[in-house]
């Protein structure tokens, strides 16, 4: 099989759509295409997309066991990097700046309490050499 394939979409379980759409859409310039009463679908550059689906504002988060734990997200510059890390400071987010492999790193959580990481370079202008300790976490 000679298959390549490619991550396109995300699905987030989120508390109140609203207020992650709100969120994502100001945090990494997403548009919403489609916002109904428990759902919207984002459209960030590229042509990524997010998927957020409302659990209602008392659903568990799980972190810590096996599956996906958060998404890396990358900008195009350092300057971006930093409007990243203002605007969640600017939401009242604690956030933590680190470096690793030539790769800076910005981690917060969105309203929800799910981490984010947002990096720079990205893996395509930089390929990533090592697996940060701070992934384990």
């Amino acid at each position: 099989m000679n298959t390549t394939a490619r991550v396109t979409s995300s699905v987030i379980f989120v508390g109140d759509v609203d207020r992650s759409v709100a969120f994502y859409s100001e945090l990494l310039g997403c548009t919403a295409a489609i916002h109904d009463r428990d759902a919207a679908l984002l459209l960030g550059q590229g042509g990524f997309q997010i998927y957020l689906i409302e659990q209602g504002p008392r659903a568990p988060h799980h972190s810590g066991g096996v599956g996906i734990q958060c998404l890396i997200w990358a900008v195009d510059s350092a300057e971006e990097l930093t409007d990243v890390e203002e605007a969640l400071q600017g939401r009242g987010i604690r956030t933590d700046r680190h470096a690793s492999g030539g790769v800076t790193f910005v981690t917060g959580r969105d309203p929800d309490g799910i981490r984010i990481m947002v990096a720079h370079p990205s893996p395509e202008e930089l390929p990533r050499s090592v697996v940060g300790a701070r992934l384990y976490s």
